[in-house]
């Protein structure tokens, strides 16, 4: 009996023994080997990670008026697993938050424990429902993009998703300067809805850059306003314009017609989105011959006292009849830029050698994006001179066959109003930090792209002699006999070149018959030009001469422009006269 019993106890002391160490085996693995994970398990029931979004940068004009700024506003979030009902608190929720019943439900029965159920809410009703939230119920806050000057400079602009990243405009072109750096900070749970912070509430991380433009808004509204009703007055598709300051290439004003409000986005289709201004080609017409007497004159192939046989108003290319609008049997050089004879400027164009022609083309800027900082450039397009025919050379010679954006085309225009030399358009007079200072250059870290900001160094073109003549030319064209007398302004000197061009059908395979672009691009005062302005009009129902839809409007805009400036009339200069007969020529 005794030996049993000491069989007995020493089975059952060996079981504990084992029992012990097992444990003891156990509670090292827990504690020691596997201690990290189970830390780390308890921590993430525990606590989480809060994103704080910084706000984003603000956009303002070249007067500091702001143009875009974030505002705080709260958005509304759900976490399902922590309801009591999803079918009552959608109940109470659907009314008050504009959301269907079911599509409120289906989300707060969803097995995640964060959905979102409406961005972004109305403030007042913020206010009303923080007061009686529903268990599992939260806010987050966040910004909301708003623009003050609603469709004014919305292409331009662009606008924001729903994350506040950029989608459109400069909103998108300066994404990575204007969004700013994410700052993620821990949490801890506090009972079963409410964090604290491990340490304290960080600071909602700073602006990283704003940006401050070259663009005047008073400029700017009177010339949304002056292409609105050019636009509606030539019962035209839509129309462009931009004012650009001469002598530094800034740009004052970019306007398009209809336009858009990009605070409610969502309302217009995308084609409301595009800035014809830089993305959108055009064949100039007889804007551009002023780029092949330049370019003939530059060569030595054609003198101011020279005269031209316009061919009674039809001539012959390779094939293809060339007509002007009006008949001339003979014109002078300043003629034949004042009546737009397209037969002379083909024969001119022709002189020069396609190389050589397409040289001078391209120092004009086309064929090459205006590096503006305005987003979604277009280079436009240019038939490489070695594939050129004849007709394409004549047709270039007027503005026919070569694609440019308004943008380009006013800063070629503006070569005249600089003696020669081509400036640089921008958009973006400098970024401003978190500290307010004011910058004209970043460089990212890492390598990626540079920002320069501010006016660019200009290039001389053609001599100071060539352009200062073609410059006369040009003043002619807005005087008495000219084809944009509509353009001139009382007392202020006037020079530019009118543009109407035929549409290039790509389904037709052929010009369209119907289908015209008018333009009419110059600067004033001619002899000291303060700005230059490029106004186009899109198939134009009413007439289809850029000296009758496109010049009233320049002139409206140059006007009012001059005075902001505080650049007053000259009683000397000459008048403007409606009742001064209008040339029909182009």
């Amino acid at each position: 009996m005794i030996y049993s019993f000491k069989i007995r106890l020493l089975t059952i002391v060996g079981l504990v023994a084992v029992s012990l160490v097992i444990a003891l085996g156990r509670s090292f693995q827990l504690q020691v080997l596997e201690g990290a994970h189970f830390e780390k398990l308890a921590q993430s029931q525990q606590q989480r990670t809060v994103v704080l979004e910084p706000k984003r940068g603000r956009i303002t004009d070249r007067n500091g008026r702001i143009l875009a700024i974030s505002i705080p506003v709260k958005s509304l979030y759900a976490n399902p697993k922590e309801l009591e009902s999803a079918q009552q608190t959608a109940r109470i929720l659907a009314p008050r938050l504009g959301l269907s019943y079911h599509k409120l439900k289906r989300k707060l029965s969803s097995k995640r424990s964060f959905v979102w159920l409406k961005r972004r809410i109305d403030p007042e009703l913020a206010k009303a429902l923080e007061k009686q939230l529903p268990k599992g119920i939260g806010f987050v806050d966040e910004f909301r993009r708003y623009y003050p000057q609603r469709s004014e400079g919305g292409q331009m602009l662009g606008f924001t998703g729903i994350d506040s990243q950029g989608l459109e405009g400069l909103e998108y072109q300066y994404e990575s300067l204007l969004k700013g750096k994410p700052q993620g900070y821990i949490v801890e749970k506090e009972g079963t809805y409410r964090t604290v912070p491990l340490k304290g509430y960080p600071e909602r991380p700073p602006e990283q850059f704003s940006l401050q433009l070259t663009i005047d808004s008073r400029i700017q509204h009177l010339t949304e306003k002056h292409i609105a009703q050019g636009v509606i007055e030539a019962q035209a598709d839509r129309g462009t314009a931009i004012v650009m300051d001469s002598s530094s290439g800034a740009i004052l004003a970019v306007a398009s017609y209809p336009g858009f409000d990009p605070n409610r986005y969502r309302q217009f289709s995308r084609a409301h989105f595009l800035n014809r201004a830089v993305t959108s080609g055009y064949e100039p017409g007889s804007t551009f011959k002023i780029i092949t007497l330049s370019a003939a004159l530059s060569e030595g192939l054609i003198s101011v006292d020279q005269n031209f046989d316009c061919e009674n108003g039809e001539y012959k290319v390779g094939g293809h009849r060339i007509r002007d609008v009006k008949k001339h049997q003979q014109l002078s050089l300043l003629q034949v830029l004042k009546k737009s004879s397209n037969i002379c400027a083909a024969k001119i164009g022709m002189r020069l050698s396609p190389h050589v022609f397409q040289d001078y083309i391209k120092n004009f800027g086309f064929g090459s994006r205006p590096d503006s900082g305005l987003a979604a450039e277009a280079p436009g397009k240019l038939l490489p001179a070695k594939k050129w025919t004849a007709v394409d050379h004549a047709s270039i010679s007027f503005g026919q066959g070569i694609l440019v954006s308004p943008l380009q085309m006013l800063v070629a225009i503006n070569v005249f109003a600089n003696r020669g030399k081509l400036v640089t358009p921008f958009t973006v007079q400098h970024a401003i930090d978190a500290t307010g200072n004011s910058l004209k250059q970043i460089d990212p870290p890492g390598g990626s792209e540079s920002y320069r900001f501010g006016p660019k160094e200009s290039k001389r073109i053609i001599e100071p002699q060539v352009a200062d003549l073609v410059r006369e030319f040009m003043i002619s064209v807005t005087q008495e006999g000219g084809t944009a007398r509509r353009a001139s302004i009382e007392g202020y000197q006037v020079a530019g070149k009118t543009g109407t061009s035929q549409v290039y059908d790509p389904k037709l395979g052929r010009y369209s018959k119907t289908q015209y672009v008018a333009s009419f691009g110059g600067f004033t005062p001619a002899k000291d030009p303060r700005v230059s302005i490029l106004v186009l009009i899109r198939n134009p129902r009413k007439s289809l001469y850029g000296g009758v839809v496109a010049a009233p409007v320049f002139r409206e805009i140059a006007r009012k422009t001059m005075l902001i400036q505080k650049v007053f009339p000259e009683p000397s200069q000459p008048n403007d006269q409606e009742s001064i007969r209008i040339s029909r020529n182009d």
